[in-house]
């Protein structure tokens, strides 16, 4: 009886097991209809680029058009990893890139201070990554298309592996606000203008007093003869 009883638990086990393996082939089989998972979508198509010229042997800053604040890295500093961000503009080396053509009609961003380049973190296309400054290693996230914005004498800054511009994170205009990746749309706070080092030194001195610097003097007049009455 007992051997009996035995029997049919294995036999019993052995269909399980038997079944089991045909429920995970039928789920394998299954798995290979479905195919590979779906790629990723493609990004989207690069912009027309500007008809801006650059030269590529003078020194420019970045102005945000909506807070009339320049790009910098935190800080003012050298460290690598600095993240972007808008500051008032002091006319600091901190504040001004060298524009470096890449074959394409791409550019590379080269921050005057540190030797370093303008590059999005870890070669990230999503929305909200951060750009920082970074070792110059020919990446195409540190690759920019110099593109139109929709306000006059405005550009945008994109990115080329992720075909996103630069963004002032939240519209912000306080000192520190972080500058982002993001989708393109038609907001000033995907506007900037490329300003030379030069003309806004020429400016400021224009501003103190003419183009020279030098404060005018003004003429006095020679005091006239009274009659006698």
């Amino acid at each position: 009886m007992r051997t009996t009883t035995l029997g049919v638990v294995m036999v019993t086990l052995a269909a399980m097991a038997v079944s089991s393996g045909c429920i995970k082939k039928e789920e394998k089989q299954e798995d290979n209809k479905a195919g590979p998972p779906p790629a990723p979508p493609p990004p989207p198509p690069e912009p027309a680029r500007s008809a801006l010229t650059v030269d590529r042997d003078a020194k420019y800053t970045v102005l945000a058009a909506a807070s009339g604040k320049c790009l910098q890295f935190g800080g003012r500093g050298m460290n690598e990893q600095a993240l972007a961000e808008i500051a008032t503009c002091d006319k600091s080396p901190a504040q001004q890139f060298k524009l470096q053509p890449v074959p394409g009609n791409y550019w590379t961003m080269v921050s005057v201070l540190s030797g370093k380049c303008l590059d999005i973190q870890a070669i990230s296309s999503d929305d909200g990554a951060l750009p920082q400054q970074f070792t110059c290693n020919g990446g195409e996230n540190q690759q920019w298309i110099i593109a139109d914005a929709d306000a006059p004498g405005t550009i945008r800054l994109v990115a080329r592996h992720s075909v996103k511009p630069l963004d002032v994170k939240d519209s912000g205009t306080a000192d520190g606000t972080r500058v982002v990746q993001m989708a393109s749309k038609s907001t000033p706070n995907q506007q900037f203008k490329l300003v030379p080092a030069a003309a806004e030194t020429v400016a400021a001195k224009a501003g103190a007093g003419g183009a020279s610097g030098k404060p005018k003097k003004e003429k006095s007049e020679k005091p006239g003869k009274t009659k006698a009455p």
